[in-house]
């Protein structure tokens, strides 16, 4: 097995490699760390990692993510079956606004899928090599939701997706509103331009489905700051997909 992890060097890569390191009943595996020192994109890099590797499955984690200690037991397990690719489980960590909206988007997705989905985490997720090699990698022309994408490539050539919720990280963002709107706006952007390639899900695209719950709903459990940051990472996904359209 293979496991990739891009990075852009300015982040302390200690906690995810020591998780790794403490990795019980694990096949026997690599890790890929690939450096994107010219700021040539998180697809390019995966996908440079990803060609070195001399693993049947790859995993993929990012570099502030520390898996569970069973992780490459569950993804090879996960992987020994009819299944091409699986995704897993990821615990949002902190208690600023954007962490807890991140973990509320986290959250209902993971309680809404079911035994098969039609996505991928760039976070959390493993696929065969085979695969992942014949569908050409990461589409680097996507400057977000490029594992919505390969998702969908997957899908496309007639594979299925495991959802696995034992194959879990713990991942602690570190956010702004500008990084929030800038995302939001370039993964409706990318949404919109999906549609347009086959009738496989985009992702969610309102604020319901994105968030489990009405404005109002989020306002009264969750306080009026994280529903109107809801409000406006929902609007910037809109903003995106009309610049597409």
């Amino acid at each position: 097995m293979s496991v990739v992890i891009p990075t852009r060097g300015d982040t302390d890569l200690r906690a995810v490699l020591d998780a790794l390191a403490a990795q019980r009943d694990a096949p026997a595996y690599e890790v890929l760390v690939e450096v994107d020192g010219a700021g040539e994109g998180v697809s390019v890099v995966r996908n440079r990692a990803a060609a070195k590797a001399s693993g049947e499955l790859l995993g993929f984690l990012d570099d502030d993510t520390i898996p569970d200690a069973d992780w490459l037991q569950k993804l090879a397990d996960a992987l020994s079956g009819p299944h091409a690719a699986v995704a897993g489980r990821i615990t949002e960590s902190g208690t600023a606004t954007l962490n807890r909206l991140r973990a509320l988007a986290f959250n209902h997705r993971h309680a809404t899928n079911g035994v098969l989905v039609d996505y991928l985490n760039g976070g959390n997720f493993g696929i065969r090599t085979d695969v992942f090699r014949a569908l050409g990698g990461f589409n680097p022309t996507y400057r977000k939701s490029q594992d919505r994408e390969l998702a969908r490539r997957t899908l496309q050539a007639g594979h299925t997706i495991h959802y696995r919720p034992d194959l879990h990280i713990t991942h602690q963002g570190h956010y702004t509103l500008k990084s929030l709107t800038q995302g939001r706006y370039r993964a409706g952007a990318a949404a919109a331009t999906m549609q347009r390639n086959g009738p496989q899900s985009v992702g969610p695209l309102t604020l319901r489905t994105t968030y489990g719950a009405s404005l109002p709903h989020l306002t009264r459990t969750q306080g009026p700051a994280l529903a109107l940051t809801a409000l406006l990472s929902t609007t910037a996904h809109h903003l995106g997909r009309a610049s597409k359209l």
